[in-house]
Formats: structure tokens, sequence, C-alpha cells
């Protein structure tokens, strides 16, 4: 399958989308790696699909289907209610760390807040209902995915906004996690084939990424994207996906849904060791994502209208 003309005539071929994704790279100040695959075709797209990178919030995916293995098993409930505890707070992304201690939730609330406004306070409890970070790791090895490290809970200072003394948090020095963008776009294949934990399992994980907030990073050149329950459209396609973001790294996995029957593509794609460490919508690597996804969608886009990609961001 190749996708459909742009509106220059030109075809958006193999050849042509791994030259253009050498290109992006070259202008990198740090790493490029990228998977993509055509599910119904096997057709696929890489750049250093093997060498590791910064999963920055991307893991929260794993940590998803590590504990819908203990729901599995019986060592967890999604309909438990868990209450925020002050000690439970982080910084970085999310909403709860500016909430007040006492508020109720549930576990699969959790896992909700976790992937669509990437809560660290969530992936932080999702973890110690886990067991900590060395049961996820289990739970991943048992799964099938034990090249996929989890190397420690988030610790950010949490904003001032809610009153109460908290100690000073000492961010780690070492990467949350690491994973090479090969096991991510497996892990999101196998999401979509219903291997992962069970079939019911994986398409609730799925689901929740359906519902992303985010579309900073691949989708960022999109012209539209479908909502959530929307078929893909010819003006967008439809997206399940989680991004990862921290200083000189951006990260995404996901499935991208095309129009009509244009299948559906896994990917998982990262811009690592970057000299600019900004966390703006303007960083480098909001852009070179930005760019790469707009490649992954030309190169599978079943046409016949033209590729829905902003100006200048296809080469």
């Amino acid at each position: 399958m190749t996708a459909g003309p742009a509106a220059s005539g030109v075809r958006h071929d193999s050849e042509w989308a791994m030259a253009a994704v050498e290109a992006v790279a070259a202008s990198a100040t740090g790493h490029v790696g990228l998977v993509a695959r055509h599910l119904e075709t096997g057709q696929s797209l890489s750049w250093h699909p093997d060498r590791p990178v910064k999963t920055a919030s991307t893991v929260k995916v794993a940590i998803h289907a590590a504990l819908m293995r203990q729901v599995r098993r019986g060592l967890a409930d999604l309909s438990a209610e868990v209450v925020l505890a002050a000690s439970d707070q982080t910084g970085g992304s999310g909403i709860l760390a500016v909430l007040r201690p006492g508020l109720r939730c549930t576990v699969a609330d959790l896992c909700t807040l976790m992937i669509v406004v990437s809560d660290n306070t969530a992936t932080n409890m999702v973890i110690d209902i886990c067991g900590g970070v060395d049961s996820v790791n289990q739970e991943l090895v048992e799964l099938g995915f034990g090249s996929i490290k989890l190397d420690h809970k988030i610790n950010y200072q949490p904003p001032p906004l809610v009153p109460g003394d908290r100690p000073a948090a000492q961010p780690p020095a070492r990467p949350l996690a690491m994973a090479t963008p090969a096991e991510l776009c497996r892990l999101v294949s196998e999401l979509h084939a219903g291997t992962v934990v069970d079939p019911a399992a994986s398409a609730q994980i799925v689901e929740v990424l359906r519902h992303q907030q985010s579309q900073s990073l691949m989708p960022r050149a999109y012209l539209d994207v479908a909502e959530p329950g929307d078929p893909p459209g010819p003006d967008g396609p439809g997206m399940a996906h989680k991004t990862g973001s921290v200083g000189g790294c951006r990260a995404e996995t996901g499935l991208l849904y095309l129009p009509g029957n244009g299948g559906t593509v896994a990917y998982a794609a990262a811009a690592d060791d970057l000299a600019d460490r900004s966390m703006t919508a303007l960083a480098e690597g909001n852009q070179i994502l930005g760019r790469l996804g707009a490649i992954v969608l030309a190169r599978w886009w079943p046409g016949p209208r033209p590729v829905p990609v902003r100006d200048g961001w296809l080469p």
C-alpha cells in the first residue's frame, strides 16, 4: 500500500519517507529514533529502531499494562477508591499536585489521569498500587516487555498552590525509564492486536489512549485529529497515543488510524539528548517530532485528497 498523491503529484513512497526522516535526523542536535509500521501490510519505516532512548512519560503506557495484569490476577481493583495524600503529590505534568489532599477517586481514574494529562502524581500512585518500581518491571517481564525499564518514581517539587509543608524534592539523576523505539512500537502494536494481558484489557488501555489531550508532538502539523469515538476522516486521522517531554527529550508512541480502508499505523518516535532543553511548545524536540509525524502520515495517507498537514511541514 502506498500513499495517495499529494497536491504536487509526488507519491510519498518508502524511498521518499526514508530520505525525509534522514534529513530530519541530520538537522537535529541530538539523537532521533523512529519506528512506524503499517499493521495491515507490514510495511515499516525506521531510523535507529534498536538504540535505547529516554521514554519520558511514554513509559506510562507500560505502567498501565502492568496494572491491568495485576487487575486480572486479582491483585488490584480498578473500582477501588483511593485517597490523595500530601505525600503522594509530585510536581511536573498533571493536575493532582495542585488539588487538595483528601480527594477521592478510583484506580481507573488514576490510570486515566496518568495517560490523558500525563499526571505524575497519579503515575506514582499507580506504581504504588502495583507494589513499587520492581513489581512494575516484573509485570513487564511477564508480559514480554522486559526491555522497557522503569527506573524510579517521579520526584519533582509540587507547586506551592496547595498549603502545607513538603520536603524539598531531589529529582533523580537517572532517566525515568529507557526503551527502544522498536519495543515501544511493539507494545502499541500488541495493544491493537488485543494480546497485552487479554483483549478486554488491551482495548481498555487503547480507549484511554484515544482521549490523549496533548497534540503537541507527532500530530503537531496535522490539520485535524478525529475526536475520540469518531472515525478518521479526509481532513485528519484518528489517534490513540501517549506523549513524553523532559528537558532535552521528546517522545511519543501510539496508533494512527487512517480513513477509509487506509488501515492503522503503530509508531514510536524520540528526539533525545538535544541541546535545546526548554519545555516550551517551540522547543526543538517538539518541532522534530512534528516533522516525523507529518512524514509518517504522508507515507501511508490513502488519499485521494492531499495529505492534511500544514504547508511547509513536508519535504
